[in-house]
């Protein structure tokens, strides 16, 4: 049981003191040894892993399964002579927030218990920091004491006590300049400017309609060759050959094996909880450096009952999100980092199932990558792409992004628009360049720009998440309406100082950003006037159009039907797979897909304008339990041991 706080040992502030007790304070080992709670042969073997991964013995035998996270802390206690509190019984002076604020002591793992005029008490959930914290508060010259709490005691007070304050930076921790948020505050102006842009175009078609109808031709002739450009380019790079990595080139790969946090957030989700969890529990990599954080909303009572109702592992825990004015999942995320101990962060979204190995690899590849690269983005796929016509479609369009233009991007290291899952994010870095931006409803593209912009690469690695597809018209098009909505602000904040912006990035950058984020809002909301383009390319006349140059309308024809080859290329060569290949007789079928896109572009514009940080959910779990067996056959099929 835990020892009693009721007299506390004040332990004089000397480096001496340190030394000696240090000297005398019993092994971990010996205390679980004496109590029957592990064998000799258990500390062997804990001692060996612990020679490959980041973790404390005490934390590997509690993965070992083999202590319990209460144990431990007895024993802890016993080792380093202190006492242990609960926060619940025993709270804090209401002043500790005056001597660090609440995310440096989550990061750290401590919390001011007492101040008075003699000395701090510091309670601390790792001993080990003990001298860190000696250091840290050194100035305040008074006598340092510590006590221990368990870091769920720690993290569950500060939750209750200072959720308002850690809410609040959640929105801002993407600096102002770097955020969309502003597009908020400025939108009356902007809304304006639409509605003058909007008359203009409406008087433009009853004075001179052929006039309009040429210069907005002329704008998709443009978007149409930089596409096609583009699409050339990822396809002529998958052609460069990169030296694989080894794991004994570098010094990075000599690094034990770090923890790993996973971000998962929920809003109504209950269906597949169940499922979710096990999929979880499925992963290959060490329990103890593995952290399933399970982020769900206050107002969202039933998936709260939900994930109490479920028993978890001990590396899975719950965080709960305090209700606000704004809820988007990128906020959600930002107040739940400050809850992560990881130095990796994931990100899975509710309906995922990764490949077992896919975590393993994910560190392997940090392990062989420069310091440049700070993220690394996995494949996402689909297990149910036979549902019907859609969910073929959007498998194709998926393969494309996540098989030729991401591997192609990673091989030019170029500007990656990342995945909202599936996607993994050096902590230091995630932190330092201010997180997600809380008002970007495609908070991962806005992320992978911003990376890019800092100075950062993400890369690029083959090993395979699968989630359910699209399949349904409606659902599809708010899901579509919220991407472009996302790349519209997205555009919007990294595009508005053009000049800085190549200084800081060059040209091709430039271009790959435009291709992947300003083209789609070309082409889609003018897809009803480019979509008459194939009545022409069949030698039918239309009026308006018969008044444009004959050559103007032959050159738009040929570069439409090129693209549109262009597009049966990329997706031939993005079946490649064996899960893929069946798709390939449905490639030509994809002309009729791509201007479903003109609904939601229309969809997205008036969100734009009225409510840009709406969140326009998908939902999840329709038919994965259909898909079961498959399911499981394909996240244990994995690809190459290192995933390159």
């Amino acid at each position: 049981m835990p020892r009693s706080v009721t007299h506390l040992k004040i332990v004089p502030n000397t480096t001496e003191v340190d030394i000696s007790a240090a000297a005398q304070k019993p092994r971990l080992g010996t205390i679980l040894v004496s109590k029957n709670w592990v064998t000799e042969g258990d500390l062997l073997k804990a001692w060996s892993i612990q020679r490959v991964e980041q973790a404390y013995i005490g934390e590997i035998l509690i993965g070992m399964g083999k202590i319990t996270i209460d144990q431990l802390y007895w024993a802890l206690s016993v080792q380093y002579n202190l006492d242990i509190i609960d926060l619940n019984k025993c709270p804090p002076s209401t002043n500790w927030v005056d001597f660090s604020d609440p995310q440096s002591s989550l990061k750290h793992g401590y919390i001011i218990w007492r101040n008075t005029k003699q000395g701090l008490t510091i309670a601390l959930s790792n001993p080990n920091s003990m001298g860190k914290l000696r250091e840290m508060f050194r100035k305040s010259s008074k006598i340092i004491n510590f006590v221990l709490l368990k870091p769920q005691c720690l993290q569950d007070f500060i939750m209750s006590d200072q959720s308002k304050r850690l809410q609040e930076a959640a929105l801002v921790n993407c600096p102002a300049h770097m955020s969309c948020r502003s597009w908020a505050r400025s939108i009356k102006s902007y809304i304006w400017g639409g509605i003058i842009f909007f008359i203009a175009c409406a008087g433009f078609i009853f004075i001179a309609p052929a006039k309009l109808l040429l210069m907005l031709l002329t704008l998709v002739f443009a978007a149409l060759i930089m596409l096609m450009g583009f699409r050339i380019t990822c396809l002529l790079a998958l052609r460069i050959q990169v030296e694989k990595p080894s794991l004994s080139q570098r010094p990075q790969a000599l690094i034990k094996r770090p923890k790993v946090s996973i971000l998962l957030p929920l809003f109504k989700e209950t269906a597949i909880l169940e499922r979710l969890v096990a999929r979880m529990q499925a992963l290959a990599y060490p329990k103890e450096l593995l952290e399933i954080c399970f982020v769900y909303e206050e107002n969202d009572p039933k998936t709260k009952a939900a994930l109490e109702g479920l028993e978890l592992p001990y590396y899975m825990k719950i965080i709960e999100v305090p209700k606000g004015d704004l809820q988007t999942k990128p906020r959600a995320m930002n107040y739940a980092l400050d809850f992560c101990s990881g130095s990796i962060i994931g990100i899975y979204d509710a309906e995922d199932a990764p490949e077992i190995n896919q975590i393993e690899q994910v560190i392997q590849k940090f392990a062989v990558s420069g310091n440049d690269v700070a993220c690394i983005q996995c494949i996402l796929d689909f297990y149910n792409t036979d549902t019907n016509w859609m969910s073929r479609c959007f498998t194709i369009e998926y393969a494309i992004l996540f098989r030729v233009i991401l591997p192609a991007l990673d091989k030019l290291k170029l500007p990656i628009p990342l995945g909202g899952t599936s996607v993994f994010f050096r902590r230091d870095v995630l932190e330092d360049i201010g997180r997600w931006d809380a008002y970007n409803v495609t908070e991962d593209a806005d992320l992978g720009y911003r990376l890019y912009r800092m100075g950062y690469r993400c890369s690029w690695i083959n090993t395979v998440t699968y989630e359910e597809a699209n399949y349904r018209l409606l659902p599809w098009i708010k899901q579509r309406s919220r991407w472009l909505k996302g790349l519209f602000l997205t555009a919007y904040v990294h595009m508005r100082n053009p000049v800085e912006l190549h200084k800081k990035i060059g040209i091709y950058a430039i271009l790959t950003m435009l291709s992947l984020s300003v083209v789609p809002w070309i082409i889609c909301p003018l897809a009803l006037i480019i979509l008459p383009m194939w009545l022409l390319s069949f030698g039918v006349g239309l009026p308006i159009y018969t008044e444009l140059p004959i050559w103007f309308i032959n050159t738009l024809t040929v570069t439409f039907i090129a693209t549109e080859i262009m597009s049966l290329i990329l997706g031939y060569k993005a079946t490649y797979s064996s899960h893929h290949k069946h798709l390939r007789p449905w490639l030509p079928t994809i002309i009729f897909y791509w201007p479903i896109a003109f609904l939601a572009s229309y969809k997205a514009l008036f969100e734009v304008f009225v409510r840009p940080e709406y969140w326009d959910k998908s939902e999840h779990g329709l038919n994965d339990q259909l898909y079961a067996k498959d399911i499981h056959k394909l996240t244990r099929n994995s690809g190459s041991p290192t995933g390159y």
